[in-house]
């Protein structure tokens, strides 16, 4: 298994704009530290990933894109991974920024198998700033919620192992809940909702199978 990050972009409603934004930045932040492969937009499709996978073994997967508790998704709703292919997730790390994925397609990734799924047994959720919404990365609101996110990605990169990345990225959402505690204090609209959804993110959040995976 070869040390490439592979990571799927499907952006085509405001949700996945969003999420591949973010995943972009990612991947502009680690460009020449280590081999990638990304597939955005129509590209992130079941028959492109599946033949990557198949020829050049990456060991990271980073999926975005909305999910349920048998699939993951790429462009349109259509299923990348669903349990009629969930093998080609066995060994590898997979991190899916997707809705439920780690209910039951994450377990059935990491069984009987030394792999590592990281993902999410609620919706995977966050607001977005509305006089932000053409500029993802400028929306300190999203920040709020995908930054500690994409933080479990770049802990791997850096060659933690799965729970600490785990771990790092719920740090990261503990010190923004404070931050918005103090925002609720000072009775600024929206801040109750919003470290409802960042509770909900980090309560939901989970390490699947190898714990001490690295990469």
């Amino acid at each position: 298994m070869d040390n490439i990050l592979l990571v799927t972009r499907p952006k085509y409603d405001d949700g996945t704009e969003y999420l591949s934004a973010y995943a972009f930045d990612l991947l502009k932040k680690v460009k020449g530290q280590i081999l990638t492969k990304d597939f955005e937009g129509e590209e992130a499709n079941k028959e492109n990933v599946e033949k990557y996978l198949k020829s050049k073994n990456p060991k990271l997967l980073f999926l975005n894109g909305h999910g349920n508790e048998c699939e993951i998704c790429g462009h349109k709703d259509k299923a990348i991974f669903s349990l009629t292919n969930v093998s080609l997730l066995k060994n590898r790390i997979t991190y899916a920024r997707a809705c439920f994925s780690a209910n039951i397609l994450g377990k059935e990734a990491v069984k009987n198998n030394s792999g590592c799924f990281i993902g999410y047994v609620y919706p995977f959720s966050f607001w977005m700033g509305g006089e932000r919404s053409a500029t993802p990365l400028k929306d300190k609101v999203a920040g709020m919620f995908l930054n500690p996110s994409n933080e479990i990605v770049f802990s791997l990169l850096k060659g933690e192992t799965a729970k600490k990345a785990n771990e790092k990225s719920k740090q990261m959402m503990i010190s923004n809940m404070k931050e918005i505690l103090a925002m609720e204090q000072k009775n600024e609209p929206g801040a109750t909702g919003m470290l409802q959804i960042l509770w909900d993110n980090y309560e939901g959040q989970v390490v699947l199978g190898n714990e001490n995976a690295y990469f």
